[in-house]
């Protein structure tokens, strides 16, 4: 790496760590509403509670890794995805370096501007620690530390569930690369967090028997089956999502006039393009078919955004050497692509994030209620942002219990002199 390059990407990184740093400090909520506040409370209260590590629903690598984080509060777990994600953006240039991409300091805009993307940094929400466990294991695969990446993927079940579907490409890029052994370190996370249920749940098979995302469509829903396709705007913005179509066809492009077998481009397709068109081919139809436990959330394509970022460099680069003839041409199409990518975030959402209307009353009603000689009455709640206003801990059973007994008739079989929290 040339000394100019790393100065450019030192600035680039500090220049997003104010924007970021900025944006959390001062935002009123977090997209994603009340999720961020379960996840938040589980890793916060982890060092009181230590079998809330492996809470299935709170994702045990998050929650250990985000605890020491939460400790400084809800922001505090914001920052760390800030952390999170900026390393993300990181390994992903890293990766570019190592596969010879041209333009690859663009891959920390194209990742960190993606619209659900940036929006997530600033949440307390999975997925994006799933997205550096993800790089990170692309990154040390192309890197040919095989071992190493076969061990860190293996992770990735525990920072969202859904990665398990990762495995078989893994695999397959080992078989490619002929690494046979490594496949084998695929179970070590499995492995790792099943003895340690053993331990602490007394149940080895705890991964499976204590699955939260049960009841399907009853539970959740249901709905079109282009459904992640019509959020394109709101998911890649649409500059990304073009040069995303691009890099695809250059794919296939190249493929075509390969003549002789080429591992590092195989494994590139099974390990980038693979990885995102499955994920987005398993969340789209799990929600079309109403099963897995799936609410339809355009936040869970976070989790692969930088797979998608690559392939849409790809893709500019593809437009970027049509214009060869001119090297004012290129910077001009750089800043003009830049400059559209970046604003689009600040389009869509209003930043800082404001409380919403719901997120708005549920504040009220919590500073009401603290200003009651009656708030030391034990609270029944139904949404966990009410508990993280007043500043409970939502375990401790004596001053708050979470649902009612007759949601249909609330005051049947409610004691008295209890405050509810009506949702």
């Amino acid at each position: 790496m040339r000394l100019k390059e790393k100065h450019f990407i030192l600035f680039f990184f500090t220049a997003l760590v104010i924007l970021f740093g900025y944006l959390v400090v001062y935002s009123e909520a977090a997209y994603g509403g009340s999720d961020n506040y379960s996840h938040y409370r589980i890793a916060r209260y982890t060092w009181k509670y230590p079998h809330l590590f492996l809470d299935h629903w709170g994702k045990p690598l998050f929650t250990i890794l985000s605890s020491p984080f939460s400790l400084f509060g809800f922001k505090g777990v914001q920052f760390f995805n800030v952390v999170s994600g900026l390393m993300t953006a990181f390994f992903a240039y890293l990766t570019l370096k190592k596969l010879e991409y041209k333009n690859s300091w663009l891959i920390i805009f194209f990742i960190c501007f993606t619209p659900i993307y940036f929006i997530l940094i600033i949440s307390g929400l999975t997925e994006i620690l799933f997205s550096l466990i993800l790089i990170f294991s692309i990154y040390l695969f192309f890197d040919k530390k095989y071992i190493a990446s076969s061990i860190i993927i293996s992770f990735i079940i525990f920072s969202r569930t859904e990665g398990f579907i990762f495995f078989p490409l893994f695999a397959l890029a080992f078989i490619i690369e002929k690494k046979y052994k490594s496949i084998l370190f695929l179970l070590t996370g499995f492995l790792f967090f099943s003895f340690l249920g053993l331990i602490i749940l007394e149940d080895f098979w705890w991964f499976f028997t204590q699955n939260p995302y049960t009841g399907g469509q009853n539970i959740y829903g249901s709905g079109n089956i282009t459904h992640f396709l019509d959020k394109t705007k709101s998911i890649n913005g649409i500059p990304l999502a073009i040069a995303l179509g691009i890099g695809i066809i250059a794919y296939i492009i190249e493929i075509i006039q390969t003549k002789k077998p080429d591992k590092q481009l195989y494994c590139e397709i099974v390990l980038i393009v693979f990885t995102y068109f499955g994920y987005l081919a398993a969340h789209t139809f799990v929600w079309w078919k109403g099963i897995g436990g799936s609410l339809g959330l355009i936040r869970v394509m976070a989790a692969v955004m930088p797979a998608a970022a690559v392939i849409s460099l790809k893709g500019f680069n593809i437009i970027y050497r049509i214009f060869r003839f001119n090297q004012f041409f290129q910077y001009g199409l750089t800043l003009v692509f830049l400059y559209f990518i970046i604003k689009l975030p600040f389009q869509i959402y209003n930043l800082p994030v404001k409380r919403d209307i719901r997120e708005q009353v549920v504040h009220e009603a919590a500073q009401w209620l603290k200003s009651k000689d009656y708030f030391t009455n034990k609270i029944f709640y139904y949404d966990n942002h009410f508990c993280y206003k007043l500043r409970l801990n939502h375990f401790d059973k004596e001053r708050c219990w979470k649902s009612i007994p007759n949601i249909k008739n609330p005051e049947k079989d409610m004691p008295i002199k209890r405050i509810i929290q009506w949702d």
